[in-house]
């Protein structure tokens, strides 16, 4: 009996219905209650009993095949609407992404995740003095939240400080270079920059100078876009002493400056005359050979100026050895009237003595000799008026003396042109002085002409003078 109503619990009930009867999808199946088979010897009431528990088992195993049922569909129709759900979240996912957050971040943050993820950037670009260029301020999107692919992600982008902005510049001749960049950088002053450069006067980070590139621009109305420039000193610069000193001693004055130029030698040069070293050529240096320096450091060197030539005191020569005192000069001696001193003794020499003359000074000296106080020669009867303008100038005036003539025209029976008076003759003169000479008109025969007074000159009040300069 027990085996005969185990076949109508749970799985085995199916099972054999299935084996049995093959079933259509979805066809209602009607289990009947079997009829259970009742011995002579049982009673009515245990038969009743029995009949009535069978159906009841009956039942509660159709109910329990119906929860099955429903379970079962249940199951089938979460999975359908899990497969669903799952594949719009798949979907979902590959065609959306989740937008960073790019407050704060580069511009370029921007543009690269948006070409990664094949996201339009829309950019607005505002000024703003608190964020560097580039740096977004803000973002349309929240962060966290996504944009589909192909779509628009706006976003606020700084373009730093506004150009146009008046900003006055302050004094930086009385700021240091720390104040200078302090200022700056609070100022977003981009266009305004700090140099340094060496300086052997001032202190290093104190301001040498500034410049403003537009002469219309002044420190009242510069503006940020404005370019400008403040050094500031670096203090002394300083170099290794690495640089060998060759020797140029008889080396070409050519060779010393280009090596000096190349090494940045501070080169001074001092000349001197030399009987050994040749001219443009180096007699001694400074620093000597195989000595280390370095850049900017001092130097001097020696260049020979050729062969000297020691003046010597032309007091020593006579006018006629003068000429022939210093080989390699030419001497030009000359001989000059004087007042007060004797003939033969210097007068003066134009490069004094002891000086030592080279090829580089002008190798010219000119020495005059005193030839005493000029005399004047009695001129009459040997002298023509065409010939007082030579000897004077020969014989007084080329020698120093500022002695004239004046011509007059006089009756005499000498020759015409002949001089037949003269106010001074046969005497010293002054070295400043005016001589009044008679020419002969030749008209009056034979007669002679006198002079009643040599410091006169006649006294024919009709005769007519011609001075000589």
């Amino acid at each position: 009996m027990s085996d005969f109503l185990s076949n109508f619990n749970g799985d085995n009930y199916d099972r054999r219905k299935e084996e049995k009867e093959p079933r259509e999808p979805d066809k209602k199946i009607t289990h009947e209650p079997k009829q259970p088979a009742f011995s002579a010897e049982e009673s009515l009431e245990s038969q009743t009993k029995r009949k009535m528990r069978s159906q009841q088992e009956a039942t509660e195993q159709e109910l329990s095949y119906q929860k099955q049922k429903k379970r079962k569909r249940r199951m089938i129709l979460f999975a359908v609407v899990a497969a669903c759900v799952l594949v719009g979240i798949v979907y979902y996912q590959q065609t959306h992404v989740k937008v960073p957050n790019f407050v704060g971040k580069n511009l370029t943050d921007v543009q690269v995740w948006a070409s990664e993820n094949k996201v339009k950037p829309k950019i607005k670009q505002t000024y703003d003095r608190r964020k560097d260029a580039n740096t977004i301020l803000a973002q349309e999107q929240k962060a966290g939240s996504r944009v589909k692919k192909g779509g628009v992600l706006n976003v606020t982008n700084s373009l730093g400080a506004d150009p146009e902005e008046k900003i006055p510049l302050p004094d930086f001749m009385k700021m240091k270079k720390s104040q200078a960049e302090r200022w700056i950088k609070e100022n977003k002053a981009e266009n305004l920059s700090l140099i340094e450069e060496y300086s052997d006067t001032i202190e290093k980070g104190q301001p040498l100078r500034s410049e403003i590139a537009n002469a219309e621009v002044t420190p009242e109305n510069y503006r940020r876009k404005d370019a400008a420039k403040v050094y500031y000193s670096k203090g002394p610069q300083t170099y290794q002493k690495d640089i060998k000193v060759p020797d140029f001693q008889r080396k070409p004055r050519s060779e010393v400056e280009t090596w000096a130029k190349n090494n940045e030698i501070d080169l001074t040069y001092e000349e001197k005359t030399s009987n050994e070293i040749p001219a443009d050529n180096i007699i001694d240096q400074s620093i000597a050979k195989d000595e280390k320096i370095a850049k900017k450091d001092k130097m001097s060197v020696t260049v020979s100026l050729g062969k000297g030539y020691v003046v010597p005191n032309f007091s020593e020569y006579s006018l006629e050895d003068a000429s022939t005192a210093l080989e390699g000069v030419q001497v030009q001696a000359k001989g000059v009237y004087t007042d007060n001193l004797p003939y033969g003794q210097l007068v003066s020499q134009s490069v004094e003595a002891g000086r030592v003359l080279s090829a580089k000074d002008d190798l010219t000296i000119k020495v005059l000799y005193s030839l005493g106080q000029p005399y004047m020669k009695d001129l009459r009867g040997t002298m023509v008026e065409g010939g007082l303008q030579k000897y004077f100038h020969d014989e007084f005036q080329s020698k120093g003396a500022n002695i004239n003539y004046v011509i007059r025209h006089v009756d005499s029976d000498q020759p015409k042109g002949t001089v037949v008076g003269m106010s001074h003759f046969s005497d010293y003169v002054p070295l400043n002085l005016t001589v009044s000479i008679d020419i002969s008109l030749g008209n009056l025969g034979s007669a002679p002409t006198s002079f009643p007074n040599n410091n006169n000159g006649g006294d024919n009040g009709e005769n007519q003078e011609t001075p000589s300069e």
